[in-house]
């Protein structure tokens, strides 16, 4: 009887391993086509990353059809080169982080391109954003990200204005 349920449970767990076996099967050609994207993107590693920094460096301060004619250039002066980079540019893929943008999508920011595209270049950029915004979308998204830094807000007529000032800058508050 001891013997039966032994029998019993190694073909139990045979079945079981022969339907785990048969279930990851169709991973096998999932992680084919992961790696195969992954092979491709380190190939294009050296075009994609110039452009990007090119991005950062120089377009930030341009609309969106601009930046697209400029990247398309970049990219096709890159190919007349024999640079390897991908076809289609996106700055999102290149330096976006999906954590990060979703944590600022949550935070307020747009989740257009071009917005998330603005963050990137702003969060990258070694000089500070001058922000043109007549809908309050980036004050309300940058006070959003910062309040876990302590914020402070003020205005040139607050009476306390110099004092918060010094403050800030002594002590790293934003």
């Amino acid at each position: 009887q001891d013997l039966q349920a032994q029998a019993n449970l190694c073909q139990l767990k045979l079945e079981r391993a022969e339907q785990l076996i048969s279930g990851l099967g169709g991973e096998k050609s999932r992680w084919t086509s992961v790696a195969d994207a992954l092979g491709e993107s380190f190939t294009n590693l050296t075009g994609d990353v110039l452009v990007a920094a090119g991005y950062v460096a120089y377009l930030g301060a341009f609309m969106r059809n601009y930046r697209e004619d400029i990247t398309t250039d970049w990219i096709h002066l890159l190919g007349e080169r024999e640079v390897p980079r991908s076809s289609q540019f996106s700055l999102s893929e290149v330096l976006g982080d999906p954590v990060k943008i979703r944590e600022w999508v949550i935070n307020g920011l747009p989740a257009d391109s071009f917005s998330i595209d603005n963050e990137i270049v702003v969060s990258n950029a070694s000089r500070w954003p001058l922000c043109i915004d007549p809908q309050g979308q980036a004050n309300k998204f940058f006070r959003n990200m910062e309040r876990k830094h302590d914020l402070k807000v003020i205005k040139l007529t607050d009476a306390d204005f110099v004092r918060t000032l010094e403050n800030a800058i002594q002590f790293g508050k934003p």
